[in-house]
């Protein structure tokens, strides 16, 4: 009588292509996770270096706009200094979303017991708008305004002088996000904007 070979179970080659399967779909799943992750990080510090560096732009502008209302009494070339100021503050969010990317890396808000950056930019927009829309020269609280706003907007500009990430690339915005020292940049900016007792423009 001839002998019968057992039969090979049907469902073990099945259960090895289902785990072979299943360990490839992981690995796709994985480095796909980590490419996301990667590409977040990316967009991050892609948002932090062009931040800065329009933030930085934007204290320099200011600072140059207040020293030529100060230096210029004529009215055409007040009334040019005034218009460039104010299309300066008009990309002043920039400032906001630096500051926040670097209160995100620091952990805890920046101390804001006067007003944050959104409100100091606001009010002294709005105070740069007010003054000087008169002929003849400056008043004299007009001038002690802009001379305190300049102050506070010069040492802005000092604060952000340390900024130098002119190139922006993948890694630069990889590598800036462990960098501490645009944090500490961010710092210091918020604690002038912060300083001043009032940033309101007042002629009283």
């Amino acid at each position: 009588m001839e002998e019968q070979k057992p039969k090979r179970p049907i469902f073990t080659p099945i259960v090895l292509i289902l785990l072979t399967f299943s360990l490839i779909g992981n690995v796709f799943l994985y480095a796909r996770s980590l490419q996301h992750g990667k590409d977040q990080r990316i967009e991050r510090g892609m948002t932090i270096l062009q931040s800065g560096k329009e933030t930085k732009l934007h204290f320099e502008q200011v600072t140059s706009g207040l020293d030529d209302l100060l230096n210029h009494e004529d009215m055409p070339t007040r009334l040019a200094a005034k218009s460039l100021l104010i299309a300066a503050y008009n990309k002043s969010s920039a400032v906001t979303a630096f500051i926040k990317e670097a209160e995100t890396s620091n952990g805890t808000p920046f101390a804001s017991s006067n007003r944050n950056a959104a409100t100091f930019l606001e009010q002294a927009e709005k105070s740069l708008q007010a003054l000087g829309n008169h002929t003849g020269p400056l008043t004299d609280e007009e001038r002690s305004y802009l001379k305190t706003l300049l102050a506070v907007n010069q040492a802005c500009a000092t604060a952000m002088a340390s900024f130098k990430h002119d190139t922006i690339s993948d890694t630069t915005a990889m590598t800036i996000q462990v960098d501490k020292a645009w944090v500490q940049s961010a710092q210091k900016l918020a604690e002038q904007m912060n300083k001043p007792a009032n940033v309101i423009f007042t002629d009283k």
